[in-house]
């Protein structure tokens, strides 16, 4: 067991284009079996994982115990279930793109796999876990952690499926999600009301784990590695002076381009922030900590949106992902993964 790096991974939000960092992540455990290690489980490598939205979804599949391969079976074989029936036009004025039904129960049947009674909340996760989302029934942003604090007393009775939900509820796409749970133990129902995608404010949340890691467990900076996995970038580009620059312009359901311009403005600014953070001005300057991004940018023939189900385009994501491992995974193996890390232990277990 290694005691010298806390070691995490980061997942941005994207829709389907999740398949890019499942497809890398799943590559990943196949080469640490064929290297001949007997634990490929990625939560036995990662002493925090954050995700949001579809990052976030594979960040708890990872934490509670999936396989890479089985999240990334995950999204190209529903794919048309979970973005199935979208919404006309005129319809869309008045609801999100799609309903949530499909989805819900994808992960509520996956995620039930991970308890003894099939009632998984975050807190069986066996690794740390940081999930940000809107409180939009609070009117504040949050980040939805595992009990790796005395003070983290909440969040992991949360059930597991609830969180993702409420990461993956983005704008125009889903509806805010709500629920209700009872903690373990007690009797009262408690209510969370209108949760959004945590990509409104955190859409690569690289820099939650870093601020997660020094200030609430006090990892001195230069322990810290970090391994920060992008969906695909799609670079909002508009030269065109005469736009109307209206609703229809922002929120057309064909590709709303006010979804590009943020996630895309979002993710470019926290990975320049962190990287900053680890070497300031300039490529020469000494780097305080280890930090690997890996993101790709869309070329403009190759417009893979958030509800994408095209196979062809679907395979474009594989493709970029294997390229990817081609040429940094051997690295990554070797920063990441050559120790596994010290057992997580919960504060508050369930």
């Amino acid at each position: 067991m290694s005691n010298n790096a806390f070691k995490i991974l980061s997942i941005d939000g994207g829709g389907i284009r999740g398949i890019y960092p499942a497809k890398i992540l799943s590559e990943l455990e196949q080469k640490l079996e064929l290297s001949g290690k007997k634990i490929t489980d990625l939560n036995q490598y990662f002493d925090l994982i954050c995700g949001t939205s579809t990052g976030g979804i594979i960040a708890l599949g990872l934490a509670l115990g999936m396989k890479s391969e089985d999240i990334l079976n995950l999204y190209s074989e529903n794919a048309n279930l979970i973005f199935r029936n979208k919404r006309d036009v005129l319809t869309s004025l008045f609801h999100p793109f799609y309903q949530r039904e499909n989805l819900q129960e994808i992960l509520k049947k996956e995620y039930s796999k991970f308890s003894i009674d099939g009632d998984t909340r975050l807190g069986h996760a066996k690794t740390r876990v940081c999930i940000p989302v809107y409180n939009a029934g609070e009117g504040r942003v949050s980040v939805l952690k595992t009990s790796h604090h005395k003070d983290l007393k909440r969040d992991y009775q949360y059930p597991a499926h609830d969180v993702a939900l409420s990461t993956a509820a983005a704008p125009l796409y889903f509806k805010p999600h709500s629920f209700s749970f009872i903690k373990k133990g007690q009797t009262h129902k408690e209510d969370i009301i209108n949760y959004i995608d945590g990509g409104v404010f955190a859409n690569n949340p690289t820099l939650i784990g870093l601020l997660e890691a020094i200030e609430t467990l006090r990892i001195p900076i230069e322990k810290i590695k970090i391994l920060s996995i992008g969906t695909g970038t799609k670079v909002f580009r508009e030269r065109s002076m005469s736009k109307r620059w209206g609703v229809f312009y922002w929120a057309n359901p064909k590709g709303p381009k006010i979804i590009d311009l943020y996630s895309s403005s979002q993710s470019d600014d926290i990975a320049n922030t962190v990287k900053y953070l680890n070497q300031g001005v300039g490529l020469n300057n000494s780097k305080k900590f280890y930090y690997k991004r890996i993101q790709f940018e869309f070329k403009e023939n190759e417009n893979i949106g958030l509800d994408e189900t095209n196979p062809e385009k679907l395979n474009l994501l594989i493709q970029k992902a294997e390229e990817a491992v081609k040429k940094y995974g051997d690295d990554i193996i070797k920063e990441f993964c050559s120790d596994r890390i010290t057992p997580y232990t919960p504060i508050h277990k369930l």
